[in-house]
């Protein structure tokens, strides 16, 4: 069976606005920030599994520095309001990361030279969810 991808069937939502301009290759990439379990082995070999509830994840985002989205973005790293933000991919049957607790983790570093340069912002989730 061939499938199908596409790269505009996935949208960045942040604050209820959707993220424009994506610099190309990857443009958006999310991480949990730790294990979901973490494991301990006793003396005589015994496997313990304790859930871990570090709820801390990251959606990092790609614009070109001419994306409207960076002011978006700027706007929010200045505000102490969190706000919701999620990747969806109608790719994969709708899939959606995220969460309703965010907040920009430091404003982006810039730079220019003869052509469009990339600015990354990263995203911090405090209730970071995949479903």
């Amino acid at each position: 069976m061939t499938r199908q991808y596409d790269p505009r069937d996935v949208n960045v939502i942040v604050d209820s606005e959707f993220l424009t301009g994506f610099a190309d290759g990857t443009f958006v990439s999310c991480e949990k920030e730790e294990d979901a379990y973490e494991t301990y082995v006793g003396a005589q070999g015994e496997v313990v599994r304790s859930r871990n509830a570090h709820p801390i994840g990251t959606i990092t985002v790609t614009l070109e520095h001419t994306s409207p989205s960076n002011n978006t973005l700027n706007r929010l790293a200045n505000s102490r309001n969190v706000f919701p933000a999620y990747m969806v991919d109608r790719n994969t049957r709708q899939t959606t990361i995220g969460g309703s607790e965010c907040w920009i983790q430091k404003p982006a570093d810039e730079e220019r030279g003869d052509e469009v340069s990339e600015v990354e912002w990263v995203i911090v989730v405090a209730d970071y969810e995949k479903r």
